[in-house]
């Protein structure tokens, strides 16, 4: 399977939102385009935030404007920014979506959790193949794969892998866990 990119999952018609606006109205999109955050742009259109509803609900004025809200220091990806790039994010920074930006940092897209899922969601068989396609790429041979509810279980004759070739696997859409033994 060849490497899965952010713009291979990501919705690409973002919804933002400038700073100036009021907070009321940053929830109606919220609440109107059914997502749990919204990215925060500046004039030039640039990402200098986000707007969770978390945000939103922590407000005792709707009227007072976004910036004041805002979470100022965000994540951002490129459309290029592989899956596994992208999962690291998502999982330090425990952020349900994070903005794809292109190379003038202007917002092309929104990436969430529930769109990894998705780029996920392989059945075992499928993801059987791919993990042997990165240990063919990987030029290891002789190596056993069993996949079982995306747990993958190496066997290897040599009991040595090298631990970017373990990472690479880790790293293939659907894995869950890698048991090597």
């Amino acid at each position: 399977m060849s490497e899965v990119l952010v713009k291979d999952i990501m919705s690409s018609r973002p919804v933002t939102v400038h700073t100036h606006v009021p907070l009321g109205a940053a929830a109606r999109l919220l609440a109107h385009h059914g997502i749990t955050a919204i990215p925060v742009v500046d004039q030039e259109s640039r990402v200098v935030g986000v707007l969770s509803e978390a945000d939103v609900i922590a407000q005792t004025s709707l009227t007072d404007p976004v910036a004041s809200a805002m979470t100022g220091t965000v994540a951002l990806v490129h459309p290029e920014t592989d899956v596994a790039e992208l999962r690291r994010i998502l999982t330090v920074t425990r952020v349900k979506s994070v903005p794809v930006v292109d190379a003038s940092d202007q917002v092309v897209g929104v990436v969430s959790r529930s769109d990894l899922v998705r780029a996920f969601a392989h059945d075992d068989e499928t993801l059987e193949q791919d993990v042997a396609d990165v240990l063919a790429r990987a030029r290891v041979a002789g190596c056993r794969v069993q996949v079982r509810n995306g747990v993958v279980h190496l066997t290897i004759p040599d009991g040595a892998l090298g631990a970017a070739v373990i990472d690479d696997v880790v790293a293939t859409p659907g894995v869950v866990a890698v048991r090597v033994g």
